[in-house]
């Protein structure tokens, strides 16, 4: 009687772990979007309590001012530079926005010059309507962007308000995360999210270093080449920089364009300095800011932005790199040091014990 009063406890035990666990991969599937949003979220209250935290040490002024104070440096450098470069922006990028079908409508003239580039023109006009959209496209396309960016603006807002929250009182949520495992357990748990932190405010810190450089030298190169609008393209591959290989090559796609207008051989001339920029900030600068963070493989940051861009969409690919910075801490952390290489040292002392 006991003995199956304990078989029908282990597998009633067994079925509500079962049980939890599809649940808890179906929401993670379903609500994907949402843990996405709670990371980014994460990653804006690292930055903000890194400013805190410097701020703190610094001065030795109170937590809770310190946080304010970080709060308006970060919103206060934005709406600042707003400020001073919307104007200019704003007027390239009206200028980008013509130019960029006067440039579209040019490279279908010069493909059409040669047998491949008609074909592929002809099949693209059978498909979809040719290079440059119609106008029925186009508002189908203005309509589906408006959607889109009342959607940006609200996560965007939420992404704030947590990392806001996440950053006022950070040991508070640390502890409830901790308090969910055995207590003999949460000492290493502590550990490894300390170590997490520091590989997120590191990466942050990298980062924000390379699109400064890499905005900078963009723009000064294309000013030297002469290409008009080059403010307004320094800026989108500032932005677009955060995204690891795939941002690079989409920021250069308009600079190419506007290229063609000068001719083939400037084109290739502005592909040219932005593959020189991108090589200077993989081979030469990167190595040298991420040497205190997790090493991210190429590959691995390739294969992740596919697979959480199929997943997520574009929030994921932004997140992609950060997200596998900490994915790596844990695994190298919890599961090498000490799952496999723990196990391994717990052999290694058994036989001396026993000598003993």
């Amino acid at each position: 009687m006991n003995q199956q009063y304990t078989f029908t406890q282990r597998v009633v035990i067994t079925t509500v772990i079962v049980t939890l666990f599809i649940g808890g991969i179906l929401l993670l599937i379903y609500a994907i979007n949402f843990f996405f949003l709670v990371f980014a979220g994460i990653l804006f209250a690292v930055m903000l309590r890194a400013i805190t935290n410097w701020l703190h040490d610094k001065t030795s002024m109170k937590k809770g001012l310190a946080l304010a104070l970080a709060n308006l440096i970060f919103f206060g450098t934005i709406a600042l530079a707003i400020w001073l470069i919307a104007p200019t922006v704003q007027e390239q990028v009206q200028d980008l926005r013509e130019t960029i079908p006067e440039s579209i409508s040019s490279l279908e003239e010069q493909l059409r010059q040669t047998e491949w580039g008609e074909q592929a023109l002809d099949e693209l006009t059978e498909n979809g309507g040719g290079l440059v959209p119609d106008t029925q496209e186009l508002a189908s396309r203005a309509g589906s962007f408006f959607t889109s960016t009342i959607n940006i603006i609200t996560n965007l807002l939420i992404v704030i308000v947590v990392g806001i929250f996440f950053a006022g009182n950070p040991s508070s949520y640390q502890k409830g995360i901790v308090s969910l495992f055995p207590p003999r357990q949460r000492p290493r748990l502590n550990d490894v999210l300390e170590k997490s932190y520091d590989t997120l405010k590191w990466w942050l810190f990298g980062k924000l270093v390379t699109m400064v450089f890499v905005g900078i030298l963009t723009g000064l190169g294309l000013m030297l080449l002469g290409i008009p609008l080059a403010l307004a393209l320094a800026v989108i591959v500032f932005f677009l920089d955060f995204i690891p290989t795939v941002g690079p090559i989409i920021a250069a796609v308009p600079a190419v364009l506007i290229a063609l207008l000068d001719g083939p051989m400037m084109a290739l001339y502005v592909a040219i300095l932005y593959l020189l920029v991108q090589s200077l900030e993989s081979y030469l600068l990167a190595p040298m800011i991420f040497q205190r963070t997790v090493n991210i493989s190429p590959v691995v940051t390739l294969l992740s932005l596919v697979l959480f861009g199929i997943l997520v969409g574009p929030l994921g690919v932004i997140l992609a790199a950060p997200l596998v910075a900490v994915i790596q801490v844990f695994i190298r952390e919890l599961y090498i040091k000490d799952y496999l290489e723990g196990g391994a040292r717990e052999k290694k002392t058994e036989p001396a014990t026993t000598n003993q």
